[in-house]
C-alpha cells in the first residue's frame, strides 16, 4: 500500500467518524469545538515537549515541569498502517497505532521526550523499538503488586525520577507551587467532566452516548486542559439548558456498561454498534475513564515539593486501574459502584486482540455481575472495520436477551 492510499485510508477512518458524530449531535452548538479539536489533533504537524504514550502518568507533573502534555493512546487503524514494518502482525491494535502515529510521514517527533508507562509487554517492546531509533524516553515502572509494601515508596520514586527527566528537557525547574497550579488544573477538569457526565446521563435524546464517550476521549487530544475545561463546562450548560426543558419521550432502551479494553476514538465501532442494535450505554468503566475520580482536596495541597510529589503518586497507586496489576482491584470496586449506583440491564466487556490482560479480568467481573443478574457479552475485536455485521448479529442477540428479562422482571413486579 503507498504513501497516498495509506493517507486516505486514515482520512476517511478520521472523517467518517466525525461526521456521524456530527450528525447525531448537530442540535448541541458547543459539541463543534471537540469535533474541531479532533480534527485539529489529527493533523497536527506542531513540536511538542513531551509525548505521553497512553494515559497511565500523572500528567499533572509533566506540567508541573513547564510542558503541555501531548498523548498518543491509540484507536486508530488507519495510524497502523504506518508501523507495519516495526511490528509482528499480531502486536496489540493500540501499540502498533501509537507507533503509526509516531512514524507517520511528515511526523516531526524527533526532539520530544517520550513518556512510556510499562503497563505490559507491548509497551516495553514499544520503548525500545523508540530507543532504537534514537528518540529520547523515559521509562515509569509501575509497581505490578499495589499490596507490596514497598510499592508505594517504588512509585513515589518513579515519579520524582520522572519530574527531574522532564525538567531537564524542558529547562523548567519543579517547583511546590508549579505542581500546586497544576493540581488544580486537573482536579478543576476532571470535576467539570463528572459534572458533564452527571447531567449529560441518560439523556440520549440531546447527546448521544458516543459523542459523551467522545467528549471524554477529548481530553487526550487538547493543546490546552484549561480551554478542555471551560468547553467542557460550557456544553454541560447547553446541555443543562436543553434538560430542563424537554421531558425525554419513547421507551427507555436497555442499559448497559462498556468495560474492558478502552473504546478510542476514531474507531467507535463498537459504541455505533451498541446504539444501532437498540442499547445504550449507562457508562464505561476503564482507565480512562476513571482518572476523573482523582480530584484532589485542599488538604492535599500542602506540604514541600517531595511532599506533593508522593501524594500524587500515592493518589495513582490507589486509583489507577490500567492493566499493569496483579489484581486490579479497583477496577472491580468501580464496577461494583456502577452497578449499585445506577440501574444496569448487561455489560459489554470490550477485549481488543492482543490485549490478554483484559481477558484475565473476564471470569472475576462475571461471577461479580451473576450476582446481581446481569448478563455479560464479550465482545472480541480489533480496528478493523470487516466484522461489524457478524458483530452486529450478536450484539442484536444480546440486546434482545436483555429486551426479554426487561419484560420477565416487568412481569414478575405486576
Amino acid at each position: 500500500m503507498d504513501k497516498r492510499t495509506k493517507q486516505d485510508s486514515f482520512d476517511k477512518e478520521y472523517n467518517d467518524s466525525l461526521n456521524k458524530l456530527y450528525r447525531e449531535n448537530a442540535g448541541l452548538t458547543g459539541f463543534r469545538w471537540f469535533l474541531d479539536t479532533a480534527h485539529r489533533w489529527a493533523y497536527s504537524r506542531d513540536e511538542h515537549d513531551v509525548v505521553i504514550l497512553g494515559t497511565a502518568v500523572p500528567e499533572e507533573l509533566v506540567m508541573a515541569a513547564g510542558a503541555e502534555p501531548f498523548w498518543f493512546i491509540g484507536g486508530s487503524l488507519g495510524s497502523i498502517q504506518w508501523s507495519d514494518e516495526l511490528v509482528p502482525r499480531d502486536t496489540d491494535p493500540v501499540s502498533r497505532s501509537v507507533l503509526g502515529y509516531i512514524n507517520r510521514p511528515g511526523s516531526n517527533y524527533h526532539d520530544p521526550l517520550f513518556i512510556v508507562p510499562l503497563t505490559n509487554d507491548s509497551m516495553r517492546k514499544t520503548a525500545y523499538i523508540l530507543k532504537s531509533e534514537g528518540r529520547k524516553i523515559c521509562l515509569v515502572d509501575i509497581p505490578p503488586d499495589r499490596n507490596d509494601k514497598y510499592a508505594a515508596q517504588k512509585y513515589a520514586k518513579q515519579m520524582k525520577d520522572m519530574c527531574s527527566a522532564v525538567s531537564a528537557h524542558t529547562g523548567v525547574k519543579v517547583t511546590r507551587d508549579s505542581i500546586i497550579s497544576s493540581m488544580k488544573r486537573v482536579s478543576m477538569a476532571r470535576a467539570v467532566l463528572r459534572d458533564f457526565l452527571d447531567v449529560s446521563r441518560g439523556r440520549t435524546d440531546i447527546i448521544t452516548d458516543s459523542a459523551r464517550l467522545f467528549v471524554q476521549n477529548s481530553y487526550y487530544m487538547t493543546d490546552s486542559v484549561d480551554e478542555w475545561t471551560y468547553h467542557v463546562a460550557e456544553l454541560t450548560r447547553e446541555i443543562g439548558y436543553y434538560t430542563a426543558r424537554s421531558v425525554r419521550t419513547g421507551k427507555s432502551r436497555p442499559r448497559v456498561m462498556l468495560c474492558g479494553s478502552p473504546v478510542l476514538f476514531p474507531n467507535y465501532k463498537i459504541p455505533f454498534l451498541i446504539r444501532d442494535v437498540g442499547l445504550e450505554i449507562a457508562g464505561s468503566v476503564d482507565h480512562t475513564a476513571m482518572k476523573t475520580q482523582m480530584i484532589y482536596k485542599r488538604k492535599m495541597l500542602r506540604g514541600s515539593r517531595d511532599r506533593l510529589i508522593e501524594t500524587i503518586s500515592a493518589q495513582w497507586l490507589e486509583y489507577d486501574s490500567s492493566p499493569s496489576y496483579i489484581r486490579n482491584d479497583i477496577l472491580y470496586d468501580n464496577i461494583l459502584t456502577a452497578v449499585q449506583s445506577r440501574e444496569i440491564d448487561g455489560a459489554v466487556c470490550h477485549i481488543l486482540k492482543g490485549q490478554i490482560e483484559y481477558d484475565f479480568e473476564l471470569e472475576r467481573i462475571e461471577s461479580m455481575l451473576s450476582e446481581y443478574g446481569i448478563p455479560v457479552f464479550r465482545l472480541e475485536t480489533d480496528y478493523q472495520y470487516q466484522d461489524v455485521e457478524q458483530l452486529r448479529i450478536r450484539m442484536e442477540a444480546f440486546s434482545e436477551m436483555l429486551v426479554q428479562i426487561r419484560v420477565r422482571r416487568v412481569k414478575r413486579v405486576s
